[in-house]
């Protein structure tokens, strides 16, 4: 392997590790090797821009404007009380709410940051009131977060259908098996540990009817919010919209909601929302540009092959591969964000799943488990310091229950996507996406 390409690599990583923003990280690995190599601009930036061209691409800033739309109205509120009303009266019940809660605001803000604010704003004080420590909320709620990755209408798995040419529809319902199923094991893992927890307090019991009263009238404040995935979902899959233009549809809905039907956001108020989340679309823009840049340099360097080539050299059986690629995934899931994670592992991994016979739909759920989990895994935990912060709060207290969430619910969630490929290929099979 050319000593100037993995020193490129090199370069890429200390960057990152010290902190310089992830487009420029992307820069400095090109700028080495367009310094050393014989490649001009006339030949790299027409591959930055045609991969801005795209109208799969398009759909990222409209998800990104309806996350910060509903993170700045009282959507999340609404979801968590009426999750409250169903399952939030046993005990260790609040962490439920909170996890399915988690869930149900991903399946609209596409992004596991927004969902750590939404929520964990809400519902860690929440939570400390009946008990709950706030290092524990913080770790629980910032884990159910990373399920973002992979609850549709992902923002992970957008771009990695538009990296790796692959359906979006497919790719978004691939992961909903693993998101759920990991959902599932947040909770139960919640139960078991609030049972060592002395000062959580639990609802008083109340009446069957007075329950379904709750529950409907919570059902009927939270309906519109309800109704968002809903619409995003029936739009894609019913074969009414494209992702993007389902993607349009949900900020008109989102403004809609919050202007009209629930009056609690101004004009001005949605003007400012709509203003911030194109400061994070064009980061995110910025990034991609110099990472196709960067892609196309490493591809003419045949750098793809040259990995694919190294790792079926250690050795050609597929369940070792996957254990190794998995451990990869996971690293890079500590050091950056999951976009960033999928821009430069795909092209890289892509040609090695295909050799060992990994179906590209398969792989996105992988990917989306993995650096979920390295999202949440020391000492980088880039969501987990998201967390942190907005519970106003040291890592250390977060850190003991989000060992115990890695070690026996990311962990075992890994391995089951990894080598029960119908966990996540049966969804894109019954909606007639996979053959």
């Amino acid at each position: 392997m050319d000593i100037i390409v993995v020193s490129s690599l090199f370069l890429f990583a200390i960057l990152i590790f010290s902190g310089v923003p992830v487009p420029f990280s992307f820069l400095g690995a090109i700028a080495l090797l367009i310094l050393t190599k014989p490649y001009t601009g006339d030949f790299l930036l027409p591959a930055g821009f045609s991969k801005l061209n795209s109208v799969i691409l398009l759909a990222l800033p409209f998800f990104i404007a309806t996350g910060y739309l509903c993170t700045g109205g009282s959507i999340a509120s609404r979801l968590i009380n009426f999750a409250n009303a169903i399952i939030g009266r046993i005990r260790g019940g609040l962490g439920i709410v909170a996890i399915f809660a988690t869930c149900i605001f991903s399946a609209i803000s596409g992004a596991a940051a927004s969902s750590v604010v939404a929520i964990g704003t809400i519902m860690i004080p929440e939570m400390e009131k009946h008990g709950y420590p706030r290092g524990y909320s913080t770790a629980l709620i910032s884990s159910a977060a990373v399920i973002d990755t992979m609850i549709p209408p992902s923002i992970a798995m957008i771009m990695y259908a538009f990296v790796t040419g692959q359906s979006v529809a497919a790719c978004f319902i691939a992961t909903v098996g693993p998101g759920l199923l990991l959902a599932i094991f947040f909770s139960v893992a919640n139960l078991i540990m609030v049972r060592k927890i002395p000062t959580i307090k639990t609802p008083p019991r109340i009446d069957f009817q007075q329950a379904m009263k709750n529950i409907r009238h919570e059902g009927r404040s939270a309906f519109g919010a309800l109704m968002l995935p809903f619409v995003i979902m029936v739009g894609i899959y019913g074969g009414v919209m494209t992702p993007t233009e389902a993607a349009a549809a949900s900020i008109f809905y989102a403004i809609i909601l919050s202007r009209f039907i629930y009056r609690e956001l101004t004009f001005k108020e949605i003007f400012l929302l709509l203003r911030s989340s194109v400061s994070a679309t064009g980061t995110m823009m910025l990034m991609t540009f110099f990472a196709a840049i960067l892609s196309r340099l490493y591809t003419m360097e045949q750098l793809p092959q040259q990995v694919a080539s190294a790792l079926l050299s250690i050795t050609e059986n597929k369940i070792l591969l996957l254990i190794l690629i998995n451990v990869f995934l996971i690293f890079i899931g500590m050091i950056m964000d999951e976009l960033s994670g999928i821009l430069l592992v795909t092209p890289l991994l892509y040609p090695v799943i295909i050799k060992i016979g990994v179906d590209p739909i398969h792989f996105a759920s992988i990917i989306g488990v993995n650096l979920g989990m390295g999202m949440m895994t020391p000492p980088m935990a880039g969501i987990m310091y998201i967390g942190a912060r907005v519970a106003n709060i040291t890592i250390d207290k977060m850190m003991r229950p989000t060992l115990i969430l890695i070690f026996f619910c990311f962990l075992p969630m890994v391995i089951i996507t990894t080598y029960w490929p119908d966990l996540s290929l049966f969804l894109p099979r019954l909606a007639g996406l996979l053959h």
